[in-house]
């Protein structure tokens, strides 16, 4: 039975939003001035949208107009005199204050730099120009899979289906996926740290900048292409090209996977995106037939292998929040250096361990 693209994805987004409360708690517990409340589901859930915008809670210090705490702009302003006013330092400007003008003013003066190329993607800041911005960041990254899934999804949404498959094939022939993340919360978290902020106020900004931007960025895109690359293979299959139908499957495999790998698979939300494209491109094949790209496997058992895999997720996310309220400075900062060092599960994973469930924790769970 073919399952709707909002109810093959809603589980998944049930779990995401969970996580992204929960990380964003966290964060608000290293610093009780500050916080980010994330929406939870509605039934308008539509098939092209996730509904987990951050919405900005108020702080004591003054906020621009997307909820961003406002570093005093001469400290900015010093900060990119010192750094000479490079992309990097403008992008990090841009996050901090929420200010396009210093997007726009690294748009113009670093038009090649492949991180100012993708922030202005994932802003849309030029919407007219999309496609002119796609072929700069695919040609200044020509190993970066990214590029090429970015367009991959413009070619889906103008409806050219073909042109979105030939950037899928070469996607799957590159290694390198690089959204850029950590690179952009180092260099956010060190304009807070010489604007005057703690190593752990330095640490949630710069999570909740890079963030807000990926959460309405590129993670909308891959949702969409997620559901586009389903969509086209029910289109194979109902046509009878099951050939089609596998192969496109096995790309989207690989796009699930290059999400669930290297530095962009520290993030948890990117495990759980990758498990929703899995999961979604799973659902359109024959469960009980074997295929070579699965090493042999059905698309029921990869299935089953997802499900395992989300509830060990949720369970690893209920055992960290439930320990959030007892974890000192200390452990908060080992929680965010493990995290940028392992990744965001294996740092859950270590501060679980920290606090082991007493049995009487355990009888009221």
């Amino acid at each position: 039975m073919q399952i709707s693209a909002p109810g093959k994805l809603l589980a998944a987004l049930t779990i995401l939003i969970v996580v992204l409360a929960i990380t964003f708690q966290f964060f608000k517990r290293s610093s009780p001035d500050s916080s980010m409340a994330v929406s939870l589901p509605t039934n308008s859930i539509t098939k092209n949208t996730y509904h987990f915008q951050p919405i900005p809670v108020p702080r004591p210090q003054e906020l621009d107009a997307v909820g961003n705490p406002k570093i005093p702009r001469e400290k900015v302003e010093a900060w990119l005199a010192k750094h000479n006013r490079d992309a990097t330092s403008l992008l990090a400007a841009f996050r901090a204050l929420g200010d396009t003008n210093y997007l726009n003013e690294a748009a113009t003066n670093f038009p090649s730099n492949p991180q100012v190329e993708l922030a202005v993607l994932s802003r849309d800041e030029f919407p007219e120009d999309r496609r002119k911005w796609l072929d700069l960041f695919k040609n200044s990254s020509p190993s970066n899979s990214l590029a090429n899934y970015l367009s991959a999804q413009n070619y889906f949404e103008n409806g050219n289906p073909d042109a979105a498959v030939q950037e899928l094939q070469a996607a799957s022939g590159k290694l390198q996926f690089d959204a850029f993340l950590t690179e952009s919360r180092l260099d956010e978290e060190n304009l807070y740290l010489s604007s005057g902020y703690s190593q752990l106020d330095a640490d949630k900004e710069s999570f909740h900048g890079t963030f807000q931007e990926y959460n309405t960025g590129e993670l909308q895109t891959y949702d969409h292409l997620g559901v586009e690359i389903g969509d086209l293979q029910k289109q194979y299959l109902d046509s009878g090209n099951v050939n089609s139908a596998a192969n496109l499957a096995q790309m989207g495999m690989t796009f699930a996977n290059q999400l669930q790998i290297g530095d962009s698979g520290k993030y948890f939300v990117n495990q759980l995106i990758g498990i929703a494209i899995e999961n979604e491109v799973m659902l359109q094949l024959d469960p009980n037939t074997s295929y070579d790209f699965l090493d042999g496997q059905t698309p029921g058992q990869i299935i089953a292998q997802y499900k395992e895999q989300k509830a060990a997720f949720r369970e690893l996310s209920q055992n960290f929040q439930a320990v959030q309220p007892y974890l000192t400075d200390s452990e908060v900062l080992g929680y965010q250096e493990r995290e940028k060092i392992y990744g965001q599960v294996s740092a859950m994973q270590w501060v679980v361990q920290q606090h082991p469930p007493s049995a009487s924790q355990s009888g009221q769970q």
